[in-house]
């Protein structure tokens, strides 16, 4: 399925650190960031704080596919466009690796994908 790809450009505004066991293999980032715009509409408050309701609107900054390149994007990018070349970090429990002393998350193992075709059709 990505025999073909010869670039990851990191559409995150994060450093991608992917272990790979013996190595670590680092995602730079582009400059550039895919996004969702959240439409946001008020609901009333509790006890004075504001509550509004929060909804997906368009993705913002995710080029159109491209022979060789993969995207990685913020999981909810990746779950919303569901296209074969986007691609977001793992991080779920098992797809990190976290540092002992603070918890946060060091490097990732793997990359994911929300889309259910099998091939990048470019």
């Amino acid at each position: 399925m990505f025999e073909d790809v010869t670039e990851i450009l990191n559409l995150t505004p994060h450093i991608i650190n992917c272990w790979l066991g013996s190595e670590v293999r680092i995602i730079p980032t582009s400059g550039k960031v895919a996004r969702i715009r959240i439409q946001s509409k008020n609901c009333g408050t509790v006890m004075g704080v504001p509550v509004v309701m929060s909804t997906d609107g368009d993705v913002v900054g995710l080029p159109a596919p491209k022979k060789g390149v993969v995207y990685l994007v913020s999981s909810v990018v990746a779950k919303s466009v569901k296209r074969p070349d986007v691609l977001s970090p793992d991080t779920t429990d098992d797809g990190v690796i976290r540092d002992g002393a603070t918890g946060l998350i060091t490097a990732v193992k793997r990359l994911q994908c929300f889309c259910p075709e099998t091939e990048i059709v470019w």
